[in-house]
């Protein structure tokens, strides 16, 4: 559960570019320990019975980018090679890697089969959107994306972004609304950081 909060929101951030991203800053251990500790403490305060008033819990792009890199990226799926994000005023931006090859390795399902016969090798797929949250769940819109450096049909993008959510463990699609773990009630996104509010 402690990488559904990270991840969902990251990957959900993987679907949206169209301008180039910003440097998403350094990755250390320190920064990736605070945010561990930070989701330690929202799993605990979700566990009381207490309501209390607003709890808020930050996190730093630098937090949450040492926690992809240095604690998640190990239990990626292989066709998810790098995950960066980039907090804006109410956007999220980020960048992937993903590899199409393992994308359609094993698939049961049509789409990731045949996105796997039309694009080949390792690609990096930019992009911007807004994360919309409230009333404990959250998902991503999608507003612009890259593929390389080319431009892709918003349809396709969609689908490629749910196909490589799908393959994560536990499995979701960062476009559809997802409860929010522990209690969470919604998510803001402001420049450099995101507020979660439990």
């Amino acid at each position: 559960m402690v990488a559904a909060l990270i991840c969902g929101l990251a990957l959900a951030l993987v679907c949206s570019a169209g301008t180039p991203v910003p440097e998403t800053g350094t990755v250390s251990k320190e920064a990736a320990a605070r945010c561990v500790a930070k989701l330690q403490r929202l799993e605990e305060s979700s566990k009381t019975q207490r309501k209390s008033a607003d709890r808020t819990t930050r996190f730093t792009q630098e937090e949450v980018n040492s926690y992809l890199a240095l604690n998640l990226s190990s239990r990626y799926h292989p066709s998810l090679k790098n995950l960066a994000v980039t907090f804006v005023e109410k956007k999220l931006q980020a960048v992937v890697t993903i590899d199409f090859d393992r994308l359609g390795e094993n698939s049961t399902g049509i789409f990731p089969r045949l996105i796997g016969t039309v694009f080949s090798g390792v690609h990096t797929l930019s992009a911007r959107g807004e994360l919309v949250s409230g009333n404990r769940k959250a998902h991503f819109a999608l507003e612009e994306a890259k593929f390389d450096d080319t431009s892709l049909p918003r349809s396709l993008v969609e689908q490629i972004i749910s196909a490589v959510g799908k393959k994560q463990n536990p499995p979701f699609d960062p476009l559809q609304p997802s409860e929010l773990p522990y209690a969470i009630e919604k998510v803001d996104v402001h420049h450099g950081y995101i507020v979660v509010y439990q």
